[in-house]
């Protein structure tokens, strides 16, 4: 059985890379987050595979990175908004 600290560590290295896609799309930055579906897959995997009580604990932390992944998204979304807004005033404002 897999050791709930190893997954724990798993859940927190992508909340922090959830973190950092979070803010550099707060700076406008283009942020390539590819692997990151791929890597919550696995974590997924990882959490039913544990054991009952270890994967309960283990579900509220993959709770939370859903959290994360809503205010990312959310993020996101205002910032193609305002990049659409962005080019319609300028589309407008051409002769």
């Amino acid at each position: 059985m897999e050791k709930i600290a190893n997954i724990n560590a798993e859940i927190s290295d992508v909340m922090n890379d959830i973190s950092d896609y979070l803010e550099q799309t707060r700076q406008g930055l283009m942020v390539d987050m590819g692997s990151l579906p791929e890597k919550i897959v696995r974590l997924q995997g990882r959490v039913q595979s544990a054991p009952r009580e270890d994967r309960l604990r283990l579900t509220v932390f993959m709770n939370q990175m859903m959290q994360a992944l809503n205010l990312l998204s959310d993020e996101i979304q205002k910032q193609h908004d305002l990049i659409s807004r962005n080019i319609q005033r300028v589309e407008g404002s051409a002769p």
